[in-house]
């Protein structure tokens, strides 16, 4: 009787981590192109409502300071040209934070040893 309970959590835990995989989000919506945010821009449509596109779809826009007059020129907000810009910094510097992470962890930070290249395996003559 035992044996058929432990059986049946185990059968039940399996199926658990196997379906608990399957679970999945739905996409993204695409990124607005420059093209779409003016058009946007020129039916009407608020600078927060623009914004709120731009971040369901998660789109980066690495522009140029004249393709950004450009945008100004053309109707867009200033709201929606300087929270595409934050967003494009946001990002580098999420970048940049991982680079150092993973550099600080490569190069023993804090509680790893050094490189076997480092002064360790240099001979004794040499320092």
């Amino acid at each position: 009787m035992l044996n058929g309970k432990i059986a049946v959590w185990l059968l039940a835990g399996g199926l658990t981590l196997l379906l608990g995989g399957c679970a999945t989000y739905p996409p993204r919506p695409p990124a607005p192109s420059i093209e779409d945010i003016v058009q946007m821009s020129q039916d009407g449509l608020t600078p927060a409502e623009i914004i709120d596109r731009i971040d369901e779809s998660g789109g980066l826009y690495a522009l140029k300071a004249s393709e950004l007059a450009e945008l100004r020129d053309r109707g867009v907000a200033d709201e929606v040209i300087d929270h595409m810009q934050q967003v494009l910094i946001d990002a580098e510097r999420a970048r940049e934070a991982m680079r150092e992470r993973d550099r600080l962890w490569m190069y023993g930070y804090p509680m790893y040893p050094r490189y076997p290249w480092g002064d360790y395996w240099r001979p004794h003559y040499r320092r």
